[in-house]
């Protein structure tokens, strides 16, 4: 082995050996209980960010964990089309370039993106493989193969045909920068300081006026009623009077309807149906007018009159001056709004009335909320499930369609001749007119809606695949809880009603990874932090390492250069450990050699034991940060501070046998570690551990089995305190040379009472630095000695020349009254008959030890002052 770890050819030479070699392919006939996990598609538009390497990293963890527990294993990869953002992107291309969609022709624009992707799509699988995603590539898929289309038109035409998806003029939120609509889960609110205009309508009798407030005083244009609370006092002479409007001339009604909120304002709104959801819902209950003023380029249509052509925040700089001209203008008050913004563009939205297509999706809801809360589906943290019983509860009708080249279209074609619709599998030859000239839908799907079907989709549905009977439904998802409702939501609804069985049986959500101050990454604050340039710095096992130990379930992360470095450490901890090991192991040291256990052997095989099973535990419930945290001090405390200290002797000049138990033991480590830090574990176990393998192993550490069941670990044997006690004697003399001001580094005599450590005495020296350790039932305290009470006996530091005598006394006399001070309770404690025999008795025991223990070194003091 080399001096250190290059992760850097470790990592480029290893997942080629692991793909030639078949080691992440999923094996339907081998006879194995089958385990499967889908990735959550990233999109093509980019790089993978922190977010994708977390969550890629925890998707690989547990699929080696369950693929080395004796599971046909079988992680599906793939991308996203991701309609929107891709689209977006290579239009900003086309507009560098000079051009646009609209010059280059729809079929010659999808050509350009089916191009871009193809380039984008290599990238993301390039870094897949650089994070070590053990993904079973011959199963790769993309949302707009022709299989997964099939699967799409399928659930579109036999939903069309059930009544569940419709096309018809709704309201819609519309992005006039991408010249789309957008689900209600597209938009993004925004807190922002505007206006609030009051403005003055007169009745058109004379007998009077209302006022009534806006926050978006150019919609006026468009108003078709001005509406009360039917039960106001204040307005029932009113109702069903007309009113002047102030600006266009038009009569519009007073009208009542319960969704005005009597204490807010005046307790009058304007009713403008075509551009506001309520006012749209109040018009089809009232059978009001609907005008439209505002149209798709967001700018003031010919039914806007005189403001025609104007831009939108132009048209309602001009409205509020001309009605403050004209009187109309009552007062103008700062107010705090709401806006809604375009999750994917940024731009302010308008809500229009459009002709798009939408899915009744209130069934499939109510499925998706009982197979959560009967545990068909189990969320961890289970906190999630009240925003998704809230969400499916009160979900509404889903936009569908999108205004854009990039997706699935929609399967719909128009008759030119008679207009008749056709929804169906193909384009239809004809139509029942005898007409040969359809026309499709131009529209294309929600990148959400083939989203939804991808853990079946991916199986090969609507076909009954093999693969779709042996792997689905999945056995758990890991996603961000920032989707939720965006794709777990609507794959369970989708499973539910296609597969009639829920999706998966577990989801995980994982944390959102932070800056070192918990700050969320962005380009505009500066803080985005590159997995590609950290695994260029620290080495993917660092960064894997990191983000699994810091992923406590509820919690975001915060990822900062020193956790990389301390798991860089860790992973060089571990390297030094393998290579010090090797260096003293000669070739006929094997596996197969009978090892031989003595008391730190048997205590290794304990700790480890006990270690494994507290890790696999954990992470059957995903809990990914106690189960790395468990590994890094079975290796860092157990294993390379205390076992190997041990073992030196052993390995140096030991017997065969105990050079065996060596070998076993660093085996069973990189088994357990290997799901979490695999490049580094496969180098390692290449070195040490592959020339020395049974003939009935695979070669490869990634093809080995989960320890657990190792017959070394079910060994038992020695004395379970003796290593216990020589860790506690071990820190005590390193704190007593911190506390005595003594240089590391400087070596003293040490002597000790407890005989039963005297075999550990050279690890004592070596490890705490001494000169010399005696083991002696004799008096420990002297003048010159500085001592330690530990459980079970003493131990001293030889401080002679090194301790000034005036100083000393002087601390040795604090050190008694420190004593005295803290035994008055505890004496006065167990000298009170009723606490000692009506207390705990744990409780009374641990109080007694803490009495002993100060007791005894009070004596000591007391002997050391003379």
């Amino acid at each position: 082995m080399d001096k250190a770890f290059d992760f850097k050819t470790a990592q480029t030479r290893w997942y080629s050996v692991w793909e030639e070699s078949k080691a992440f392919e999923a094996a339907p006939k081998s006879g194995k209980e089958p385990w499967s996990i889908v990735i959550p598609p990233p999109n093509i538009t980019g790089n993978l960010h922190m977010g994708h390497a977390l969550v890629n990293t925890l998707h690989d963890v547990l699929t080696r964990f369950k693929r080395a527990q004796g599971f046909d294993a079988l992680w599906v990869p793939g991308t996203d089309h991701a309609g929107i953002a891709t689209q977006m992107m290579v239009e900003r291309q086309l507009k560098a370039e000079g051009t646009d969609r609209h010059q280059l022709g729809r079929d010659a624009f999808e050509k350009r993106i089916w191009d871009w992707k193809e380039k984008n799509q290599g990238a993301i699988e390039h870094q897949l493989k650089r994070l070590g995603c053990s993904v079973d590539w011959t199963r790769n898929r993309f949302t707009l193969d022709p299989a997964l289309n099939k699967a799409v038109r399928k659930v579109f035409v036999e939903s069309y045909r059930a009544g569940r998806i419709y096309r018809g003029p709704r309201m819609i939120q519309w992005d006039p920068a991408l010249q789309t609509a957008l689900s209600d889960l597209e938009v993004k609110y925004e807190e922002r300081r505007g206006k609030l205009w009051h403005l003055r309508y007169p009745l058109a009798d004379g007998s009077g006026d209302v006022v009534v407030a806006t926050t978006r005083p150019e919609t006026m244009l468009g108003d078709t009623a001005v509406a009360v609370h039917p039960d106001d006092e204040r307005y029932q002479g009113m109702i069903g009077k007309l009113m002047n409007h102030p600006l266009t001339g038009r009569q519009i009604p007073v009208v009542a309807d319960t969704f005005v909120d009597p204490a807010f304002g005046t307790g009058c709104v304007k009713v403008t149906p075509a551009h506001d959801p309520n006012d749209f819902a109040a018009g089809q209950r009232l059978k009001l007018d609907s005008i439209t003023i505002i149209g798709f380029d967001a700018k003031m249509t010919a039914a806007a009159g005189a403001y025609a052509g104007l831009d939108r925040f132009e048209a309602r700089k001009r409205v509020v001056a001309d009605l403050e001209e004209q009187g109309f203008l009552v007062k103008v008050e700062d107010y705090t709004n709401k806006i809604s913004l375009s999750d994917r563009s940024g731009a302010v939205l308008e809500p229009l009335v459009s002709e798009q297509w939408f899915m009744d999706v209130k069934d499939a809801a109510a499925k998706a909320l009982d197979a959560v809360n009967s545990g068909a589906i189990q969320f961890t943290p289970e906190h999630h499930t009240a925003v998704w019983n809230h969400w499916l509860t009160n979900i509404q009708d889903w936009c569908i369609s999108r205004q854009l080249v990039w997706g699935h279209r929609i399967p719909a074609w128009t008759c030119d001749a008679c207009g008749e619709l056709h929804v169906e599998m193909e384009a239809p030859a004809a139509c029942t007119c005898g007409s040969t000239k359809l026309t499709q839908d131009p529209d294309t799907l929600d990148t959400w809606f083939s989203s939804a079907l991808w853990p079946f989709s991916v199986f090969g549905w609507p076909e009954e695949t093999e693969e779709l009977k042996r792997y689905y439904p999945t056995s758990v998802l890991i996603t961000g809880y920032d989707i939720l409702f965006f794709w777990v939501a609507r794959m369970a609804m989708a499973g539910l009603t296609w597969m009639g069985e829920v999706p998966f049986r577990k989801v995980y959500f994982n944390s959102l990874v932070r800056d070192a101050s918990g700050q969320k990454m962005s380009k505009t604050k500066g803080n985005v932090i590159d997995p590609l340039e950290v695994m260029e710095e620290y080495g993917t096992d660092a960064l894997r390492f990191s983000l699994a130990i810091m992923a406590a379930p509820g919690t975001d992360i915060a990822m900062s250069t020193a956790r990389l470095e301390a798991s860089r450490n860790f992973c060089n901890k571990l390297w030094n450990a393998s290579r010090f090991v090797q260096m003293n192991l000669d070739e006929s040291i094997t596996l197969e050699t009978t090892p031989e256990f003595g008391e730190a052997e048997f205590w290794m095989i304990k700790e480890m034991r006990d270690t494994l099973t507290a890790v696999t535990k954990a992470l059957e419930e995903f809990r990914f940060h106690e189960a790395s945290d468990l590994l890094y001090h079975l290796v860092w405390d157990d294993f390379c501070a205390t076992y190997i200290e041990l073992a030196k002797v052993q390995l140096v000049s030991g017997t065969a046998g105990q050079k065996a138990a060596i070998l076993h033991f660093l085996d069973i480590l990189l088994r357990a570690l290997h799901p979490f830090v695999p490049f580094l574990t496969e180098e390692i176990h290449e070195a040490v551990i592959a020339p020395r393998l049974p003939d009935s192993e695979p070669a490869l550490l990634a093809l080995r089995s989960w320890p657990t069941d190792e017959k070394d670990l079910q060994i038992t044997g020695g004395d379970a305190t003796i290593i216990p006690r020589f860790q506690e004697v071990l820190s005590a003399f390193l704190r007593l040379k911190a506390e005595q001001g003594v240089d590391p580094a400087k070596r003293v005599p040490a002597f000790c009472s407890l005989m039963e450590l005297e075999p550990f005495a050279e690890a004592l020296k070596s490890i705490a630095r001494l000169e010399s350790v005696t083991f002696t039932k004799d008096e420990l305290a002297t003048a010159t000695r500085t001592v330690a009470v530990v459980a079970g006996g003493t131990l001293a530091l030889e401080l002679a020349g090194l301790k000034d005598p005036v100083a000393e006394k002087a601390k040795l006399e604090k050190e008694l009254a420190k004593l005295e001070k803290e035994l008055e309770p505890l004496r006065a404690r167990l000298a009170d008959e009723s606490f000692v025999t009506k207390a705990p008795e744990a409780a009374v025991a641990k109080l007694r030890g803490q009495a002993e223990e100060k007791e005894q070194r009070l004596v000591q003091v007391k002997a050391l002052l003379g």
